[in-house]
């Protein structure tokens, strides 16, 4: 399951996590964030239980793509305890996602 985020419920649904939580920075008429739906809704679906998938919309919450300087989208960033501790930007391959989730969030089988 996918969590929509905004600066509303920011703190409780990525600062407060108890587990790794995924954030997609996107927008709607972004193309490439179009392109890795597939790939974000394939993490979400398998990683459940492990892994908190959540989608930050930048127009919606300017002020949380200004605070992680999100420039580009999509923009992935890996949260653990609060911190971001793995960023990536771009059109990314489902095994890149999925090593980047695997490898910084600390999860053994995911994907």
């Amino acid at each position: 399951m996918k969590i929509r985020v905004t600066a509303k419920n920011y703190r409780q649904e990525v600062l407060e996590a108890r587990i790794p939580v995924l954030v997609e920075f996107f927008a709607d008429w972004c193309g490439k964030c179009a392109m890795m739906e597939d790939v974000v809704d394939l993490v979400a679906a398998n990683c459940g239980g492990v892994l908190k998938v959540c989608q930050i919309e930048i127009e919606d919450s300017a002020d949380l793509a200004e605070q992680f300087q999100v420039e580009i989208v999509p923009t992935f960033v890996i949260f653990k305890n609060g911190e971001p501790v793995s960023a990536a930007s771009g059109v990314l391959n489902r095994q890149v996602v999925l090593d980047m989730v695997m490898d910084e969030a600390g999860l053994e089988i995911c994907g």
